[in-house]
């Protein structure tokens, strides 16, 4: 290629003069014009910004329907276990009646295969809920005192009613077990230890559903009223921890039971030495139980409920 500077070149060349004057057309029209330009910059950020929120706005409903198809999976994997577990109980309710039946089935067994059944079919009732609250969510459920309203609706005290499903016959059940002990104990079929386990079991009974009443109860406050959940939850554990009390004196008392009957068993020769030590283990281990919930109870303080 030729480099030479050519006559025609040197021709075409813009004059110092014609420099000067396109500089300064230049520069008005520079300045004429920059108000437009800033106008049209800003358009463009705008508009940039548009189509970064739009972006992250569909970014983000990706993002939270990728979190409501997991949760859903979970939820569908704990409803097929729930359901293969509830048939399962069906066909071993089934049989349990035909034992009954037939005089080789007690009914306390026709009791217990009764409440697993209700059991599992309260376990599905809640899993559908959790299922309907992740649908209209994208989040997964809550069950906090505090927990908002989802669409008007419940699910908090929804799932706790639910699982009353189940605690009011269990109770029920422990009532009637306990009743029937103890008058086979007074007609001395049955000793006092049988008694004192037939307590303890409806006791644990009562407090299952004493604490859940007492929820439905401080979450319905909530609702109606907006106590602060640091309130509610207080006399929720305080609820809860009388209730342990009550559950914990039954158990030593039972302890302390056994733990006297095998060590006059043991005086007369009757007896293991090593199942007197595990009784008395038991027993001191429901004792220091005890004196800790005492413990909490006297630490834990609130205001006196209106």
């Amino acid at each position: 290629m030729n480099h030479d500077i050519t006559h025609a070149d040197i021709a075409h060349r813009p004059t110092d003069a014609f420099r000067d004057f396109l500089e300064g057309e230049v520069g008005r029209a520079f300045r004429q014009d920059r108000t437009l330009r800033r106008l049209r910059l800003a358009a463009v950020i705008l508009v940039s910004l548009a189509i970064g929120t739009t972006a992250g706005l569909a970014s983000a409903q990706v993002r939270a329907g990728s979190q409501r198809d997991s949760l859903l999976d979970a939820m569908r994997a704990e409803a097929a276990l729930v359901s293969l577990r509830l048939e399962l109980s069906r066909a071993q309710l089934a049989e349990q009646r035909r034992g009954v039946a037939a005089g080789t089935t007690s009914s306390e067994s026709l009791t217990s295969a009764d409440l697993q059944v209700r059991d599992m079919e309260s376990q599905l009732g809640r899993v559908a809920l959790s299922m309907d609250e992740i649908k209209a969510t994208a989040k997964a459920p809550r069950d906090e005192l505090n927990a908002p309203l989802v669409n008007g609706r419940d699910f908090v005290k929804e799932r706790m009613q639910a699982r009353a499903m189940i605690l009011q016959p269990r109770m029920q059940a422990a009532e009637v077990v306990q009743a029937e002990t103890a008058r086979r104990v007074r007609a001395g079929v049955l000793g006092e230890t049988a008694n004192q386990e037939a307590e303890l079991a409806l006791a644990r009974a009562t407090r299952d559903l004493a604490v859940l009443a007492e929820r439905l109860t401080l979450r319905k406050e909530y609702l109606e009223k907006g106590t602060p959940v640091e309130q509610l939850m207080r006399r929720l554990e305080q609820a809860e921890l009388r209730q342990d009390v009550a559950v914990t004196q039954r158990a030593l008392e039972l302890a302390r039971d056994r733990a006297a009957t095998l060590e006059k068993r043991r005086a007369v020769g009757a007896g293991e030495q090593l199942e007197v030590l595990k009784a008395q283990v038991e027993r001191k281990e429901r004792e220091i139980e005890l004196q800790q919930l005492l413990q909490r109870v006297a630490s834990v303080k609130g205001p006196e409920r209106k």
